[in-house]
């Protein structure tokens, strides 16, 4: 029998036999105890199932779920689907939590003045320093992601946006996703403090999105979200009109406001 709680954490997880021991360990370390722990291991090939099985043994407020190997975007949906939670906090298998994460997303969540609440995140692994992000508005959302994947919202949110979008399986999923709380209005708040610790690997999907790629990724987003294309079209004009840059011969051209500004580039003495 599933016992109702506040929050669920849901976690997609393929081959991640090294770290997720850490991510598991650094949830069960939580000043907040109002949660469980759902895992979907999206058809492992390696140890990975079978170290959160080991946690799960042990642990009453871990569920381990097995898939075929289907993609993140459907385990993670997979895993929120089956949650007991109000709400939601998505995780990647090789992130952690700083020990009062829960707990300070839930304080703000809890308010009921807010619909998705997540804090700063510090890159560590083959990447270090904050991870750039920026209150989100049509503005720059039309542009890229400005939240981190890791965000406390509701389970009736996500059911009522259908979900993460299985189109994008290759990535930037977090981005289409919030783009619809974008959209309507909703509420973000960023809590200021280093609270998630974002892993970055040569393996990570979003740092192996190459350019074609993310440009079929960008066009299905705004046939998608039509709303958005009016914004990234004014942006794009904005800086045609007031700012074009350009190489020549050694120099570097930039015309703002219709004033041409022309720069030598010295080349650099052995």
């Amino acid at each position: 029998m599933r016992i109702p709680c506040q929050i669920s954490i849901c976690i997609p997880c393929y081959n991640q036999e090294q770290y997720i021991g850490e991510c598991l360990d650094s949830i069960l370390a939580q000043t907040f105890d109002d949660y469980e722990i759902i895992v979907v291991d999206d058809g492992s090939t390696d140890g990975s199932a079978a170290i959160v099985q080991k946690y799960a043994d042990r642990c009453p407020v871990l569920r381990l779920i097995k898939q075929k190997n289907q993609g993140v975007v459907s385990a993670r949906n997979n895993a929120i689907s089956a949650a007991c939670g109000q709400y939601i906090y998505p995780l990647d298998a090789d992130d952690k939590l700083a020990p009062d994460c829960l707990e300070k997303l839930y304080q703000v969540m809890s308010s009921g003045k807010v619909d998705v609440v997540y804090s700063l995140a510090e890159r560590f692994g083959e990447e270090t320093g904050i991870l750039p992000v920026d209150f989100p508005s049509v503005w720059n959302m039309c542009l890229g992601n400005q939240v981190t994947s890791a965000a406390l919202f509701r389970k009736s949110d996500w059911e009522k946006y259908g979900g993460y979008d299985p189109h994008m399986n290759a990535g930037w999923e977090d981005w289409e996703f919030w783009i619809n709380f974008v959209l309507d209005r909703r509420l973000f708040r960023c809590i200021p403090e280093k609270l998630l610790f974002y892993r970055i690997t040569s393996a990570s999907r979003n740092h192996r999105i190459d350019k074609k790629t993310g440009k079929t990724l960008k066009k299905y987003i705004y046939n998608k979200h039509s709303r958005l294309l009016f914004y990234r079209y004014v942006i794009n004009f904005i800086r045609l009109f007031f700012c074009k840059k350009r190489k020549k011969s050694g120099e570097t051209i930039v015309k703002v406001f219709g004033i041409t500004i022309s720069k030598k580039l010295s080349k650099a003495k052995n």
